[in-house]
């Protein structure tokens, strides 16, 4: 899926790729797309050199070190994954940040860190994952400085999930079901005692994420069979055309700027 754990944004949601590309070719393709959000979302944080941010629920780090070394800034990923901070740390050291970019294991529903440490804070799609969303909410609120920035991206149901939809999509990325609109990242926000500072609705931008994956997942069938074994890869081949015309159909796309109201 592409360098980084989140999906892919599209100027006006059109790929401009045509033809038939190679497996590494849509994976570039992918990546360049997930960089575009990332700075996209470097943007909206505004963070300056000097100053902290923590990255909840860090995936494997790339967008960690993207705004560590285009920022400045001091930041720290965490995630519940000992691989996916060990992958972070490896990111890091090789691009020569490992002073100022940190990874470690934590919930983001209980976090270690001392109250007011952080200058800015952003999740991409991690808080989908959340099984008390509202409490991971308070905790990022809690260790912001007042007037602190936290920038949250992620889905939700543009439409209303049936009973089997909503089986498919739990069992699919072992998560709880999806907000069920746009407002509920804002309400969330709003009742800890965030100022919502803007939105953005990127469902249009993220719709062809959606066409590359099963090309990419199609172009690389071999490789993930023996990753996972034929017995896998026969439910695979069933269940994930249906998980990813679920997404394509009924999930929409929010980023939320809000500030800590002091």
């Amino acid at each position: 899926m592409g360098d980084s754990m989140h999906l892919g944004m599209w100027t006006d949601g059109v790929r401009a790729q045509t033809g038939e590309l190679t497996a590494d070719e849509m994976w570039e393709e992918l990546t360049r797309a997930q960089d575009s959000w990332t700075d996209s979302l470097i943007s909206e944080v505004g963070l300056l050199p000097g100053q902290r941010m923590l990255d909840v629920g860090c995936g494997t780090g790339r967008p960690t070190v993207r705004i560590g070394a285009e920022s400045g800034a001091s930041v720290l990923g965490v995630t519940v994954s000992t691989a996916q901070v060990r992958a972070g740390r490896d990111r890091a050291s090789k691009a020569g940040l490992s002073d100022r970019v940190a990874f470690e294991q934590a919930d983001a529903m209980a976090l270690p860190q001392e109250s007011e440490t952080f200058d800015a804070a952003w999740a991409i799609e991690s808080f989908a994952h959340f099984s008390d969303r509202p409490a991971a909410i308070r905790e990022v609120r809690r260790v912001l400085r007042p007037g602190g920035r936290f920038v949250l991206a992620d889905c939700y149901e543009a439409e209303p999930f049936t009973p089997a939809e909503v089986q498919l999509f739990q069992a699919a990325f072992a998560l709880s079901r999806l907000p069920a609109g746009p407002e509920d990242y804002s309400r969330m926000l709003d009742e800890a005692g965030f100022t919502i500072h803007h939105t953005r609705d990127m469902t249009r931008e993220f719709k062809p994420t959606y066409d590359l994956i099963p090309r990419l997942f199609a172009a690389r069938r071999a490789q993930i069979t023996e990753l996972v074994g034929t017995d896998a890869m026969a439910r695979l081949d069933t269940l994930y055309p249906r998980v990813l015309t679920l997404c394509r159909n009924k999930m929409g796309y929010i980023m939320v700027n809000a500030v800590k109201t002091p």
